[in-house]
């Protein structure tokens, strides 16, 4: 009957509607119905005997643990509407005194103290909420932030003039109030929402698809299956990706785009990269040129010393080819050259790391290389080798350390805005028109003509040996190895004759076509005939393969035509 007489006392207005409880008698109330509540639990965990009396006790404190966390994002809400981080010491500690033993406040015989009447200065205790929910209530920094997340997303809000508006998911924020849906799932389906944010801006069906979106979240989160909600925003991340028309906004870009720190434990750090493709390509060149035995910036010997902290003979023990002189040292005792031309002495007993299938196995392959090294653990060691290494020439291979181009490929008519499409980079990533553009008006630029037939019409001179000019225009016109399927990515290839230059063919871009090793001593040996069909090479399979014997083309690597309007 006491607790009943303190409630009674406590939220009746004493028959005057103009004096209403305050908010210190009902933070007393609070209190006491938080302490006798604790007391009750205790208690009828002992008495209860009766199964049906057990699953209401079930039930009951299930509801509670969900008020509960409510009341938590709630509380949040108001120490960040209210400014508390900028509490006197005194006025902080206090509260953490009552918190701990209220039974002096709850009879009264306790004050708050009253709140600064002036604007504090100076030092504050805390610098903002999140601060003071670390160390005030001791929440992690991440449980802090998610506290107030959830507080600002699935709670009411006031704007600018002091209107209160809808939560800003309100779906979500009706299923969790409801009780169908568990906070904490709603609030990490709030923060993939927000990623999302971005890209539904940019969408033309805007209001329509957040809406609709936010619903099928909300339908996943409601069925319980965090994995599911989890593939269902991933899927909805790609679709939008793959479907916008417009080039990614800045506010989409600063919100995807960087490296993110997703878990550090004694050893290791685990790190996740996200990119535009114009900087994705640089990375994949890189990566590629690491991957090639058969060339300087791939030099097994320096990577895996690198790797692991070994010095071997005639190579520096930074792992940078350079001596203690700095002068650079390779090997095969050859000059600085080009990453592709230039071989180290033991590049014949090198087997390429080729993939079985997409070049997407080559990049995340598992199985070490004849250096001992994962292509994940060498292309993390290409990054540590460029960013450890002195300056080098531009366009100058050094042992271990790839120098990467961007290449784009991109028609005519489609850069002067006569037609639809975009640019595509040597490893198949698509790249928007405008940052073509881009590219051009602020880097330096090496131009490659392709007509309508994607026959070269313009590129220099013949010679003997193909030089970079050369292998990159047969690169922008065939893209990848002539055999049809063959995924090597471009870095790896070499420059095959259409017809033997022992049998007097000729040095030039028109009989130029790029292949792996394996399918170019193919073609040397006679396995496979390389023609000129159309003003473009193909090759003629062996008729068991190929019982027509029509020229064929690798189709793996070329890009999507381009749409007029």
């Amino acid at each position: 009957m006491e607790t009943q007489a303190l409630i009674q006392a406590l939220t009746d207005d004493g028959g005057d509607p103009g004096h209403p409880v305050s908010p210190v008698e009902k933070l007393r109330l609070l209190n006491a119905l938080a302490q006798r509540s604790g007391d009750l639990i205790a208690e009828l965990t002992l008495e209860i005997a009766s199964p049906t009396q057990a699953a209401l006790f079930a039930h009951t404190i299930e509801g509670i643990h969900r008020l509960a966390e409510l009341a938590q994002i709630r509380a949040a809400h108001a120490a960040q509407r209210t400014l508390v981080q900028d509490l006197p010491e005194a006025n902080l500690e206090q509260a953490r005194s009552i918190a701990r033993d209220p039974a002096a406040f709850i009879r009264g015989e306790l004050q708050l103290s009253a709140d600064p009447a002036t604007v504090p200065t100076g030092l504050m205790p805390f610098k903002d909420t999140t601060a003071f929910l670390q160390g005030s209530l001791g929440l992690s920094h991440f449980a802090a932030r998610d506290r107030l997340h959830a507080a600002n997303t699935l709670l009411p809000r006031t704007d600018i003039h002091g209107n209160t508006c809808a939560p800003r998911y309100p779906k979500l924020a009706e299923q969790v109030h409801a009780g169908a849906a568990r906070l904490g799932a709603a609030t990490a389906a709030a923060r993939k929402l927000d990623k999302l944010a971005p890209s539904i801006a940019a969408h033309p069906e805007r209001p329509d698809l957040a809406v609709r979106l936010e619903e099928e979240v909300a339908e996943s989160v409601v069925a319980g299956i965090p994995s599911a909600t989890n593939r269902l925003l991933n899927a909805l991340a790609d679709e939008l990706d793959n479907t916008a028309e417009a080039e990614p906004t800045p506010e989409e870009i600063q919100a995807k785009a960087g490296i993110l720190i997703t878990k550090r434990t004694r050893h290791f750090t685990w790190m996740s990269l996200c990119m535009r493709n114009t900087d994705a390509e640089v990375f994949l060149a890189h990566f590629a040129a690491s991957d090639n035995p058969r060339t300087l910036a791939g030099n097994r010997e320096a990577l895996a010393t690198a790797a692991t902290g070994m010095a071997p003979a005639n190579t520096a023990a930074n792992g940078n080819g350079a001596d203690d002189n700095g002068n650079r040292v390779h090997g095969d005792d050859t000059t600085d050259g080009p990453d592709w031309f230039t071989r180290p002495e033991n590049a014949e007993n090198d087997v390429l790391d080729e993939p079985a299938s997409g070049s997407t196995d080559l990049l995340n392959g598992t199985v070490p290389g004849a250096d001992g090294l994962t292509p994940p653990q060498r292309h993390l060691q290409t990054l540590l080798n460029l960013m450890r290494a002195p300056a080098k020439p531009p366009g100058k291979g050094t042992t271990g350390l790839p120098t990467a181009q961007l290449v784009i490929h991109c028609r005519l008519d489609t850069l002067l805005g006569l037609a639809k499409g975009a640019g595509w980079s040597a490893h198949g990533l698509e790249i928007p028109i405008g940052e073509v553009r881009r590219r051009l008006a602020t880097d330096g630029v090496i131009p490659v003509v392709l007509g309508g037939q994607s026959e070269i019409l313009d590129l220099g001179r013949e010679m003997r040996f193909a030089p970079d000019h050369i292998r990159r225009g047969v690169l922008a016109r065939d893209g990848g190895c002539f055999y049809p399927g063959c995924t090597v990515p471009p870095e790896h290839l070499e420059m095959c004759h259409i017809d033997s230059f022992a049998q007097g063919g000729h040095t030039s871009v028109h009989k130029f076509t790029p292949g792996c090793s394996s399918h170019h001593h193919m073609a040397d040996n006679g396995l496979l005939t390389l023609v000129i069909h159309n003003g473009i090479p193909h090759v003629i399979l062996p008729k068991h393969l190929d019982p027509e014997q029509l020229p064929r083309r690798n189709n793996y690597w070329q890009q999507p035509q381009t749409t007029l309007f």
